[in-house]
């Protein structure tokens, strides 16, 4: 074995980072993103950061009080996916993997979404997983799939396949072609380039993909 400088003691200190350096840390990161809120995720990116966010909520109480000490009350709300954006999620983490895929796969492929959505809905990822295999056997319906949630309203029209949806995404590069935002920064939605309401069909060649800000703005106009 190779010697250098390093000593290896036993009774070396674990270095406490205290509170104060915690919610410094905070507001240098905030002030970098100009002071909008910001989440677990971002700020462990960040290469200045004094520890790990779970530290931080531990210590704290959690991730929102501690942004609430700095100023930053509103904190970050989780985002809510529907059952289709979460199948869809599903399958591209699926199809990049080559196989069913588990919890710590889903933080680390596809849009990253966790597992909790998928817990509240489905009871765990592997339920998830049987269900959506069922869907492509044809065993089950789409609505049987997606649940009370996925079932088309009296006024809504109805929903793109998830097929559809999945070939327009996959064709997209899973982007906005507007913006080029992509998951988890934004939710990824499919548009109609001329509207349903003027006789727009449901082709491949009259679909985009669209983040939810762009598709907003193009609704607003």
């Amino acid at each position: 074995m190779t010697s250098d400088d390093f000593a290896f003691r036993l009774d070396a200190k674990v270095t406490r980072v205290t509170e104060r350096q915690m919610l410094e840390s905070l507001r240098a990161f905030a002030e970098h993103l100009n002071g909008r809120p910001f989440t677990t995720r971002e700020y462990d990116r960040w290469k200045d950061k004094v520890c790990h966010s779970h530290t931080i909520s531990g210590r704290l109480g959690s991730w929102r009080r501690a942004l609430a000490r700095v100023g930053i009350a509103a904190g970050i709300r989780a985002r809510r996916y529907s059952p289709r954006e979460l199948m869809d999620n599903l399958e591209l983490v699926w199809r990049e993997l080559g196989r069913p895929p588990g919890q710590p796969s889903m933080h680390r492929h596809g849009f990253r979404i966790s597992s909790d959505p998928y817990r509240t809905r489905w009871g765990s990822i592997r339920n998830a997983c049987v269900a959506l295999a069922r869907f492509k056997k044809g065993e089950i319906t789409e609505q049987q799939l997606l649940g009370d949630a996925g079932a088309p309203s009296r006024r809504a029209r109805a929903a793109l396949p998830l097929k559809l949806r999945w070939d327009v995404l996959k064709r997209d590069h899973y982007r906005c072609v507007k913006c080029g935002a992509r998951p988890p920064d934004v939710v990824l939605e499919v548009d109609h380039i001329v509207p349903v309401s003027r006789a727009g069909t449901n082709d491949l060649a009259n679909l985009r993909t669209l983040c939810r800000p762009c598709n907003q703005g193009k609704q607003d106009r």
